[in-house]
């Protein structure tokens, strides 16, 4: 333990110089077209619809596993950002700001969900109880992202203290412990059946995620090192896989597939930095993807769940990958283009996080 702590006082106290944050959009549009890869297959990864070990599955693992970075790396760019002290907003003007992009569609997007949950995948028939599922934090499956970000959002003002008047070895440090808490948290839960998340501490084991990523936010790989990420991250998608094929248990891919799981934890981080080295240049798809991705992120559900009927589901190798690749793009350009036609209609642009918030005078006068 000493060792370990002697190896934090070889690190340099000061942050590194501030490197431009522009990648970290299209850093976030990509993660959103892999959100969607996985929930285009993990019925098939779940052995819903093929048995573990066909190639369908296997083939499906593949995908699920060299997607599984994408929330980690986006919670850790909300963090990168959000915690930058020089920005210097007020904590009433940054919750009021946030209320308006996360709180409005997180209100929205359950109503609909729930409904459709409901009345078009047969809910009432199955017993489900929405209530329960709110209070979960998970009324369905993508919405559980926005109740972690409304958890982190009300803390951020208080954890802006630590990049703020902390060394760089106390960052480090802190986001260090919180992500082995939320590893050790995912560990006890899976291995004991110990501890639910739910609606109000949803947000707490991703809080290492949300530090390490203004942590990591000037850190620029390349040369060796490039390399060595490269290869974290290659090694733990294939040691997710062959966990998820090998592992102990009747269906492994449950523990090996979380988002605190070590392999996942390896992963994230690395691809957070390849990101970073990677994504410098321009690409005209994921920066006209952007702006309009959190309108993809909430609405593909409806065209993944609602569309197998008539499209059928990814049972064979050759339709997991029609889903998981061919499905993907074309569910995230449609979704695309109803979020850019919807946010152009002023009764509609609040359920998309567009809505305009106060006026900056009014809020002094308290309005």
């Amino acid at each position: 333990m000493l060792e370990r702590m002697a190896l934090l006082d070889r690190i340099e106290n000061r942050n590194p110089r501030p490197t431009s944050t522009r990648w970290m959009d299209a850093a976030r549009a990509l993660a959103i077209v892999a959100v969607v890869a996985i929930h285009n297959i993990s019925d098939t990864v779940e052995t819903r619809f093929a048995e573990q070990g066909s190639a369908a599955w296997w083939l499906a693992v593949a995908i699920d596993s060299a997607a599984r970075w994408a929330v980690p790396v986006f919670i850790m760019i909300s963090g990168a950002l959000a915690l930058d002290p020089a920005r210097g907003v007020q904590p009433r003007e940054f919750l009021i700001k946030r209320f308006y992009r996360i709180g409005i569609p997180l209100i929205v997007w359950t109503g609909i969900y729930i409904w459709f949950r409901l009345y078009v995948l047969s809910g009432r028939e199955n017993g489900w109880d929405p209530v329960v599922a709110v209070l979960r934090g998970a009324p369905f499956v993508q919405l559980y992202f926005l109740y972690v970000l409304a958890g982190l959002i009300l803390l951020t003002p208080f954890m802006r203290l630590l990049p703020a008047f902390g060394s760089r070895r106390l960052q480090i440090g802190t986001a260090t412990i919180l992500i082995g808490i939320g590893v050790l948290d995912f560990l006890i839960s899976f291995t004991v059946a110990v501890g639910e998340p739910n609606a109000a501490t949803r947000f707490v084991p991703m809080m290492g995620y949300y530090v390490l990523g203004w942590v990591l936010r000037d850190v620029i790989v390349s040369g060796r090192r490039l390399l060595l990420v490269w290869a974290g991250f290659l090694g733990s998608v294939a040691l997710t896989a062959l966990w998820a094929g090998y592992g102990p248990g009747e269906t492994p891919w449950k523990a090996i597939f979380d988002y605190l799981s070590p392999s996942v934890v390896l992963m994230s981080v690395c691809a957070y930095l390849l990101l970073h080295a990677h994504l410098r240049r321009r690409l005209p798809f994921l920066e006209w993807l952007y702006p309009l991705s959190f309108g993809v992120f909430l609405l593909h559900s409806l065209l993944v769940f609602g569309l197998r009927r008539w499209i059928g589901v990814p049972d064979t190798w050759l339709s997991v990958l029609g889903h998981g690749v061919g499905l993907t793009l074309l569910y995230t350009v449609i979704c695309a283009l109803i979020t850019w036609a919807a946010i152009r209609i002023p009764l509609l642009r609040g359920a998309f996080g567009q809505a305009r918030p106060l006026q900056r005078r009014r809020m002094k006068e308290g309005i």
